[in-house]
């Protein structure tokens, strides 16, 4: 049976903890993004699975560009927020989930994948 491993990017680790010490400080600017970084770790943890993202799409071609990513999955955290994470086999055994980013809004994603001129 396949071990999976959940990571966060490094830059989403640094976001993850920014926020927890806005957080000890009262700070809930971030809350929101907060929830859906947890949320999205939780979504994984029980073994659930999101949509591949065919290599055809802009917004996979944008995450290959910056992460060098060889698949992409797109998990719906919320009703605008939305995940995405790669699969890294570090032996036959184990696999790496990666969540790479998370969006709050369509928009955000949407202008990272070319589909809007915002």
């Amino acid at each position: 049976m396949k071990e999976f491993i959940i990571q966060l990017s490094e830059n989403l680790f640094n976001t993850k903890i920014e926020i927890e010490n806005e957080l000890r400080w009262n700070n809930k600017s971030n809350v929101e993004l907060y929830s859906l970084i947890t949320k999205t770790i939780d979504f994984l943890k029980q073994n659930r699975k999101g949509e591949s993202i065919s290599k055809k799409l802009p917004i996979y071609k944008y995450f290959n560009k910056t992460y060098g990513i060889n698949n992409l999955f797109l998990i719906k955290i919320s009703k605008e927020g939305r995940a995405f994470y790669t699969h890294v086999s570090k032996d036959q055994y184990k696999i790496l989930q990666i969540i790479l980013e998370i969006h709050e809004t369509h928009k955000e994603y949407e202008k990272k994948g070319g589909y809007t001129k915002h």
